[in-house]
């Protein structure tokens, strides 16, 4: 009976460290998890424009990132501009400013979006995709009408700026 707690005693002490280094494991995945997940949204994360300073009035600073919002991506660098994640997330998160923006203002955001979205022709399409699903698809909880036909209106201006370039080439 002795010889059984002996070994009890022993199988614990054998056990006990283990079992906590388990735990110990499994928070660490568990924190490691987190801190990727942080990583990625970051890396999903577009730089947003810095307002000037005498841009003042809320509706002002709004459209000023509205229209501005895209600036900092280059959209020739196919790892982003070609990266559907990072994309949509972004182009979720531009359409988040629109109702605060006035329509002049969300007019040329799209005019602007849509011109340097076609730096590719990949990229583009990527654009007018992420438009198509989130402005006008019956499902869509961006759903806007309004907000679809000023899209394609700058879609629609972009393809006869470039042709008239081209033309006069």
């Amino acid at each position: 009976m002795k010889e059984r707690l002996i070994y009890g005693l022993l199988a614990g002490a054998v056990m006990l460290p283990a079992f906590f280094a388990c735990g110990n494991v499994q928070k660490k995945r568990e924190a490691d998890a987190a801190v990727e997940k942080a990583e990625k949204g970051a890396m999903l994360a577009l730089v947003l424009p810095k307002i000037p300073v005498t841009v003042a009035e809320p509706e002002d600073r709004a459209g000023f990132i509205a229209v501005h919002f895209w600036d900092n991506l280059d959209f020739a660098d196919r790892t982003k501009s070609l990266n559907a994640d990072f994309m949509e997330q972004n182009f979720v998160e531009f359409l988040s400013l629109l109702p605060a923006v006035i329509d002049s203002d969300r007019k040329e955001a799209f005019g602007n979006l849509i011109r340097q979205a076609s730096a590719t022709p990949e990229s583009r399409a990527l654009i007018i995709a992420l438009g198509n699903k989130y402005l006008h698809h019956p499902a869509s909880p961006m759903r806007n009408d309004k907000y679809y036909v000023d899209f394609i209106k700058a879609g629609a201006a972009d393809v006869t700026t470039r042709q008239i370039r081209n033309e006069g080439r």
